[in-house]
């Protein structure tokens, strides 16, 4: 949805340009906060999903046991990243809140963009600690013995 909106906004300014020789710029400020809301809650759905890359390869010529453990590790690193970024990102909204800062053709607090961050970071965090726990939960209750073929990731 977000994809289909951000691709009309494009359009219409490149029809503009191009045919009326007037670009609209309001359709870039729109665009682009829109591209950062779309990739942050993305990112989070991936997570949902268990649909980010992983190095599965090298992954899965561990034992079943060291999956788990591995996948509990990749989850500690991610919720620790998602954590930076949230204290930065809160960081950064504070000073565009201090600075009153607001886009140039709308006139729209920065803020509405600045918080994807924050947000969409805290997010991602709980999206990681269920999948990576759903994981680990996953692969350390199945027993060595157990066939890897058809593995099917995040699902208990």
């Amino acid at each position: 949805m977000g994809l289909a909106f951000m691709t009309v906004m494009n359009f219409v300014n490149v029809v503009s340009r191009y045919c009326f020789t007037n670009s609209f710029s309001f359709t870039e400020e729109i665009t682009v906060m829109a591209f950062v809301w779309v990739s942050m809650l993305g990112i989070a759905a991936g997570f949902k999903r268990c649909s980010h890359l992983g190095m599965s390869y090298f992954v899965e010529m561990f034992p079943r046991k060291m999956q788990a453990v591995m996948a509990l590790f990749s989850m500690l690193c991610s919720v620790a990243m998602m954590l930076i970024m949230v204290d930065e990102g809160l960081v950064m909204v504070e000073n565009q809140l201090l600075l009153g800062a607001r886009t140039p053709a709308l006139e729209l607090p920065v803020v509405v963009q600045g918080l994807a961050i924050p947000v969409g970071g805290a997010l991602i965090a709980l999206r990681a600690l269920s999948a990576g726990y759903g994981e680990f939960r996953r692969l350390y209750s199945k027993g060595p013995s157990e066939p890897m073929g058809g593995m099917t990731k995040c699902k208990e």
